[in-house]
């Protein structure tokens, strides 16, 4: 019966691995894009579509991590230097992303006039900076 959970589980850490690099595939194709890009709307058009698969990477990116948090006790390898390792690289590069998705994206979305968060709020959408100094005139 263990044997047949501890499958599973693999089946499901690798799953959700390989639904997390696709999904995440479109928030780095964007993060190259964007660099060069001076329409803001295209810069919408991709910030929209990278921001369309957040929910299944955050799920696929949870599920793998709950399942590779799992495992180990079921096959007794806390022992292994690596899975250690793992863990921290995945905690530091969590953190590391979502800083920066916090202080370039998020912004970069309030500048181009698309709704946006601060923290956890959600704001609405405000008119890019071009887009005010002409309605004031």
């Amino acid at each position: 019966m263990v044997t047949i959970l501890i499958r599973w589980l693999i089946f499901l850490h690798v799953l959700s691995a390989i639904t997390f690099f696709l999904a995440h595939g479109t928030s780095a194709a964007m993060t190259f894009k964007i660099r060069k890009e001076t329409n803001f709307d295209r810069i919408r058009a991709m910030l929209d579509l990278s921001w369309s698969t957040m929910i299944l990477m955050g799920v696929s990116f949870l599920i793998m991590g709950l399942t590779g948090l799992i495992l180990p006790f079921l096959i007794h390898i806390w022992n292994k230097v690596w899975i250690w390792v793992s863990i921290v690289l995945m905690l530091f590069v969590f953190i590391y992303m979502a800083r920066f998705n916090e202080t370039h994206y998020k912004q970069l979305r309030r500048l181009v006039g698309l709704p946006y968060m601060q923290g956890n709020k959600e704001l609405p959408a405000e008119p890019p900076p071009a887009q005010r100094r002409s309605l004031r005139y």
